[in-house]
């Protein structure tokens, strides 16, 4: 199997197109589409780059020889089983959020809230994040499993925070200014975390 069949299998098995590998890569689609019909030779970096975003061994490209499309295979599971610890770390980071709340809702307004009441749901909230840590490390999962992880979860672990920063504030201010710096912090808490996602989300797509 020549390196431009390699490149072509391992763009269809991830169903990009010629257009959508291209602009992944950095690359111009007739400079793809050269390499998979055997007409140019990738440069070294771009050997580099195709193995990286195959996550497949520069051996592979290089060597002419057949390998089984299982090999593609094994390379799309691990992809689908980094998705794992995000689904149980978010799962658990949104548990610790709302023990958090339903620990700290008194019956007061929020302002009265005390952050010992919130401590647990927000211990847990922390414990999901070691977590997800600690299986993205000893798994070895790529880098855009980062990237997803704290485009989700930024939203659900400033909530508290945010919240028992509004407390503090008003013991500062009188209501009238706190209700006020509400509204301005809600909306920090929106655009800072729609920033926050669509960065970290522009990393994870660009590094597919």
């Amino acid at each position: 199997m020549t390196l431009g069949e390699k490149i072509q299998m391992c763009r269809k098995s991830k169903g990009l197109s010629q257009e959508e590998m291209a602009s992944g890569l950095g690359v111009s689609r007739q400079a793809l589409s050269k390499w998979e019909c055997n007409t140019s030779i990738p440069d070294v970096d771009k050997i580099i780059a195709l193995s990286n975003y195959f996550s497949v061994t520069t051996d592979y490209l290089l060597k002419d020889e057949y390998i089984d499309e299982n090999v593609i295979l094994r390379t799309e599971t691990k992809k689908q089983s980094g998705n794992i610890p995000i689904a149980i770390s978010t799962a658990i980071i949104a548990i610790g959020l709302i023990i958090a709340l339903a620990m700290a809702n008194d019956g007061t307004l929020f302002f009265y809230w005390q952050f010992t009441s919130a401590a647990l749901g927000m211990g847990i909230q922390i414990a999901g994040i070691c977590i997800f840590e600690v299986l993205y490390f000893s798994k070895h999962f790529e880098i855009k499993n980062q990237y997803l992880f704290w485009a989700i979860n930024t939203w659900l672990l400033s909530i508290m925070p945010i919240i028992l920063s509004l407390g503090i504030l008003s013991k500062l201010l009188n209501r009238f200014e706190v209700f006020h710096y509400s509204f301005n912090i809600m909306l920090f808490y929106l655009i800072f975390n729609g920033v926050v996602t669509f960065i970290f989300s522009k990393r994870w797509y660009n590094a597919k």
